[in-house]
């Protein structure tokens, strides 16, 4: 097995190139991927109102790790193995099993990237003061039009048709997290990315501990899924009275039933119960808009607001919550390049099942490995 440890002149020259920031590590089969080193940060330097202590996205059966590898591009399927290389056609059409699969597939500690991972990556940015860019708007960017990457079809900017995707790592600086050369790419629009560690079931909030879901298993039945108590934020049994769940703000299962509202229950379903079909019903808003049913008298629990399913106070931006409250629904993150203002890090889809796989469904590889 090709280990991480490997020098080579490629992972010498992104090292010196990016001063530490980027690095290169080699799947199983020997193929390089290029990762950001994402280094420990604490709930408390990103902000006084996500909790104490190491960010879930560091914590991994139950060990605090130093730092984690997140995929530089959109990830591209090569020999059976998810890859995060430049210059590439994103890879599209990727159920999230198969996402799963293919990301694990590169070897110990790999993974598809993460719920927690990608919640860190969105407060992290939000700390810093980055502000979001990319394609989310057919090849350019609909904040800046003069920003723009190479379409996939080579088509024209602004044109709908055809693939209106762009090459990973063509955009400009300002479409990496931290508008720098070395940053990550392309985590606001392009194309949706499957995050494992968080789904609903109709409708109930399920999370899988810290960033354990980088090795447990995934799947429909697994025992690893959990729920958020809304009250007190600890973790509890999947059907748990005090369960985090989105609820609709009206009974309308024929359309749009508006921004969801955190609740203990569901009042109004958007759809039929264990259903996993793309029905007319759904619930569609800004993310910043979501708010608490007036029944809860407490706060919302920290760890919401830190794996990035509440919002916190003075979000300013358009990122779109899009998701339905029947069957089970995986989680979809970033936006795509139709996405328009929705696009955005704190953008949450939960509104397809895992099955799903489009020209806009995509995946990214990371690597984290515990003490």
């Amino acid at each position: 097995m090709v280990t991480i440890l490997q020098r080579d002149a490629l992972r010498n020259k992104v090292e010196r190139e990016s001063n530490g920031q980027q690095t290169v590590l080699y799947t199983q089969k020997g193929q390089p991927s290029y990762m950001n080193i994402i280094p420990m940060l604490r709930c408390e330097d990103l902000g006084d109102d996500l909790g104490q202590g190491p960010h879930p996205a560091f914590i991994v059966n139950d060990k605090v790790c130093d730092a984690l590898f997140y995929g530089s591009y959109n990830g591209v399927i090569k020999d059976g193995e998810l890859v995060s290389q430049p210059g590439l056609e994103p890879g599209a059409y990727i159920d999230f099993d198969t996402a799963v699969q293919v990301a694990r597939a590169n070897g110990q500690g790999w993974h598809l990237s993460t719920n927690a991972e990608r919640a860190l990556l969105m407060l992290w940015c939000q700390q810093q003061g980055w502000q979001q860019y990319g394609n989310t708007e057919n090849g350019h960017c609909v904040v800046d039009p003069s920003q723009h990457g190479q379409r996939i079809d080579h088509g024209f900017l602004d044109y709908p048709d055809g693939n209106p995707a762009t090459y990973t790592g063509s955009g400009p600086q300002h479409w990496r997290h931290d508008h720098s050369p070395y940053g990550i790419a392309d985590l606001c629009g392009n194309i949706w990315e499957w995050q494992a560690g968080l789904r609903l079931v109709d409708g109930e909030i399920q999370i899988i501990a810290d960033n354990n879901a980088s090795h447990a298993d995934v799947s429909v039945h697994s025992k690893a899924w959990m729920a958020v108590n809304l009250i007190d934020g600890n973790l509890v049994a999947p059907g748990h009275a005090l369960s985090s769940k989105y609820d609709a703000a009206e009974l309308k299962p024929e359309g749009n039933a508006g921004t969801p509202i955190l609740n203990t229950e569901i009042i109004h379903r958007a759809g039929p119960i264990a259903d996993n079909i793309n029905a007319a019903g759904l619930m569609d808003g800004l993310f910043r808009e979501i708010s608490v049913h007036p029944s809860i008298s407490s706060e919302v629990p920290p760890l919401l607001r830190a794996l990035g399913l509440a919002p916190r106070a003075n979000l300013k931006n358009d990122a779109q919550v899009y998701l339905r409250n029947y069957g089970e629904r995986m989680f979809l993150a970033g936006g795509a390049w139709y996405s328009g203002l929705g696009a955005a890090y704190e953008t949450l889809c939960l509104s397809h099942p895992r099955t799903q796989r489009s020209l806009t469904t995509g995946a990214r590889p990371a690597f984290i490995l515990s003490p």
